[in-house]
């Protein structure tokens, strides 16, 4: 048997950071969402103890231990034993350090996928309490669609389905650590506001206010990578109903009310190699293993 699993890209459609806990990290509230950038993972069996990473293209990102692949295999093994071997490939579509959680798209969907290849009986509960443990973005890949993200970020509540939106993504040839962006957060940064448009829509319901949108990252993010503000400059002139750099990463993007409008906006973009995608609902985002013979 072999399985393979198509797993998305997110935007922080907005960011807040309450403050620093206690153990070190940052309180967020965070809106997730889905979008249609996909780097796939298949599955085959080994001999027990056989793990073994392969990515296309070569040299994109690393094959060693400390990719959360490998993690998350290792992490599903150790709550599930005997756990057998396994050969994974990774078709890598979703920009690295982006801001766009792509290798928290990877580990989630390699606690999917070998959880089917392994026949393991495991719930969605026991699958996120894993996730969790690997990173802060990890559970939502295993949620998709549009969500909310609390405490570190990890812990998710599905919300309904966005309209059917469009992006145009800009990423950038510059890495940006997360650690490091939120090292250099500043004072005026952390001041512990809790009340927020974004927050009250979540409590209440009715329609997003994008104008509240915000993150708080951002301003770290241009002051320390100019050319990032540049790109995010470019994506403003296209009018989009939102602008923003996704995450703590590099990735820029411009939200637009449907795709002839991002159609449009790409063109404009095109010396960026802009990426056009949707905001996807949470059925299309389902991390779903696809199983096949041979």
């Amino acid at each position: 048997m072999r399985v393979s699993v198509r797993c998305p890209a997110k935007v922080n459609l907005h960011l807040e950071v309450l403050g620093r806990r206690g153990d070190g990290y940052h309180e967020l509230r965070t809106l997730f969402a889905s979008v249609g950038v996909w780097d796939e993972l298949r599955f085959a069996p080994a001999p027990p103890g056989e793990l073994t990473l392969e990515v296309e293209p070569t040299g994109v990102v690393p094959t060693d231990g400390t990719n959360l692949i490998v993690k998350a295999a290792k992490a599903l093994a150790e709550a599930w034993p005997p756990a057998t071997g396994a050969r994974l490939h990774l078709c890598k579509r979703i920009p690295v350090a982006g801001g766009m959680g792509g290798g928290s798209a990877d580990a989630a969907a390699t606690l999917v996928g070998l959880a089917e290849l392994w026949q393991i009986p495991v719930r969605l509960g026991e699958l996120r309490r894993i996730a969790a443990e690997l990173g802060a973005d990890v559970p939502f890949f295993l949620v998709g669609g549009a969500a909310w993200g609390v405490g570190r970020g990890s812990e998710v509540y599905p919300l309904a389905d966005l309209p059917a939106w469009w992006v145009v993504l800009l990423p950038g040839q510059e890495s940006v650590p997360t650690g490091e962006v939120y090292r250099a957060l500043s004072g005026r940064t952390l001041d512990g506001r809790l009340g927020s448009e974004v927050y009250e829509w979540v409590v209440s319901g009715g329609e997003l206010p994008i104008h509240a949108c915000r993150n708080d990252l951002q301003p770290t993010v241009l002051e320390r990578w100019r050319a990032i503000a540049g790109r995010l400059e470019r994506v403003q002139q296209a009018r989009p109903r939102l602008a923003m750099v996704s995450g703590s990463g590099g990735t820029v993007f411009g939200l637009f009310g449907d795709e002839a409008a991002a159609l449009d906006a790409a063109v404009t973009l095109a010396d960026l190699g802009p990426i056009v995608a949707p905001v996807l609902g949470r059925d299309a985002a389902r991390l779903q293993p696809l199983v096949g013979e041979g």
